[in-house]
């Protein structure tokens, strides 16, 4: 039988840099063609064989720190909460591009998510999203996030030269009693769950 082309979106892809680790990430996954990218249009299309399960490239888009949309979905986990949702959860945003006291800055009795991220960093918001997603039904969960600019300031040497960040995203989770459990590069959001679990035991 013959295979089918394939068009979706991909969230997180907002810049002509996202487009090769995609390329590169779908390309990877058995059975999967002619993988292609438009960055404007935040679509790829990719030929694939018939019967293919189209998991396979959710999976590895989330692994890679995106997520998926395939025609005719909704997925109202992958959007950020209403605004009022928002306020309520144990957010702060650290934006004045210097080094972060991380024991200060971590919520007393709570698992702390501290997020090193940069504005323009797609996959960045996406993990940002989930996190927010998952602390509306998480009451004991914080984030700190601090912003690294263009790598061009005291949070970005602090993130490189303190704790080896090699890229974005990059989060280090501490537990309740504020003890460094571990941390994740790259959005991973699997193990980004896995930690969280870990520092909640």
């Amino acid at each position: 039988a013959a295979g089918e082309t394939f068009s979706f979106t991909v969230v997180g892809m907002d810049c002509a840099a996202c487009g090769p680790p995609i390329v590169k990430t779908l390309s990877a996954i058995d059975g999967v063609k002619n993988a292609k990218v438009d960055f404007k249009s935040q679509t790829a299309t990719v030929e694939l064989p018939s019967s293919f399960d189209k998991q396979k490239i959710r999976t590895a888009l989330t692994n890679a720190g995106f997520e998926s949309v395939f025609p005719g979905e909704d997925r109202k986990e992958i959007q950020p909460p209403a605004g009022d949702i928002v306020k309520t959860l144990d957010i702060m945003e650290y934006r004045d591009d210097r080094r972060s006291e991380i024991a200060k800055t971590l919520a007393s009795g709570k698992v702390t998510v501290v997020d090193f991220y940069g504005e323009w960093c797609g996959p960045c918001r996406v993990l940002e999203t989930r996190l927010q997603q998952l602390m509306v039904g998480k009451k004991n969960l914080a984030m700190r996030r601090v912003d690294i600019g263009k790598w061009d300031n005291e949070a970005a040497k602090q993130a490189t030269r303190e704790f080896n960040a090699e890229a974005l995203p990059y989060i280090r989770v501490y537990d309740a009693r504020g003890k460094y459990v571990g941390s994740v590069t790259g959005g991973m959001w699997d193990e980004v769950l896995g930690m969280i679990e870990k520092a909640e035991r």
